[in-house]
């Protein structure tokens, strides 16, 4: 049984047949007893788990990037919660990765011709060849990365799917606003998160590479326009431009962006970053909730919990 599976089998004994351990924290009920609370993912999907009772080797069976086969039954708790209470679970060697990838809803072959089409829309020359030296650099990588770690798009393809879906957006915004230099929107939107292809280690257990964590997508990009720019002797205020779109893309100092934006494109892409990155944050925590429940709190919006009404869509 897949992990999409387990929804419509409730309080049932149920066999995960594959799954890879991405987070695993060890807890202790109020008796003092220790417990596993776990995510676990295929290429379906990923739900929380719960290991109640430790057994000698469960620290090395559970740990994180390891594959396991599993039995036990979903239950809901909290009223509107999805989790998976393990009974059992056995180590497994010999696996396809393929099987363990979640996958992005949206085909990337698709994605990519998008993506690829708003690369040539660029019509100033300066900007249109430090994206395509910077975007072919990292292209494979593009196409199967995640975006993130955990807060969204957090799927091989999901920084394909953010970038497509914030380009979307902006050829909307620029349209109805042509204030805007939709030239240098595109631009900072295209180069804004490709530093992330050297940040996160990739679609499978998700980490942050050592460059992630000494340096950060943000610096790692700018530095990358500066080397392209030199490349193809482009000097002048462009540069300086793009490098502005992407150090002040988090909008805020406190959410890691050195500089704040001062130009209007990049206090746009900002804005347009957040919209993606939040509607997907709260789809994901409602995917698996039932109508007139609450989801878990979002730590990523300020520790909320979202409620799913009658009117709820899809998706």
């Amino acid at each position: 049984m897949k992990i999409n599976d387990l929804k419509d089998f409730i309080d049932r004994e149920c066999h995960i047949d594959m799954a890879i351990v991405t987070n695993c924290v060890e807890g202790k009920t109020s008796k003092g007893n220790r417990y596993f609370s776990l995510t676990l993912q295929d290429s379906t999907g990923t739900i929380e788990a719960k290991k109640w009772e430790i057994n000698p080797g469960d620290e090395e069976l559970f740990a994180v990037k390891k594959v396991i086969s599993l039995d036990g039954y979903p239950l809901i708790y909290n009223n509107s919660q999805l989790q998976f209470k393990i009974n059992d679970a056995e180590p497994i060697l010999n696996y396809d990765e393929n099987e363990l990838i979640l996958d992005s809803p949206i085909d990337k072959n698709k994605l990519s011709k998008q993506f690829l089409e708003y690369i040539d829309a660029i019509e100033d020359n300066d900007i249109k060849t430090i994206v395509k030296e910077v975007v072919a650099n990292h292209y494979d990588k593009i196409l199967n990365h995640p975006a993130a770690k955990t807060n969204h798009h957090q799927y091989s393809g999901g920084l394909l799917h953010h970038e497509v879906s914030m380009l979307n957006l902006a050829k909307e915004i620029a349209t109805l606003y042509p204030s805007i230099n939709r030239d240098l929107l595109y631009g900072g939107i295209i180069l804004h998160d490709i530093g992330k292809t050297i940040e996160l280690s990739g679609p499978i257990a998700t980490e942050y590479t050592l460059e992630g964590k000494l340096i950060g997508h943000i610096s790692i990009i700018q530095t990358e326009i500066i080397e392209a720019a030199k490349k193809h002797n482009i000097s002048g205020e462009v540069v300086t431009l793009l490098q502005h779109m992407v150090l002040s893309h988090h909008g805020k100092l406190e959410y890691g962006s050195p500089v704040l934006p001062q130009i209007l494109e990049a206090e746009v892409m900002f804005l347009i970053d957040s919209l993606d990155s939040k509607i997907v944050m709260i789809n994901k925590a409602l995917k698996d909730v039932e109508i007139g429940g609450y989801s878990i709190r979002v730590l990523g919006l300020d520790g909320r919990s979202f409620y799913k009404h009658s009117k709820s869509k899809k998706y």
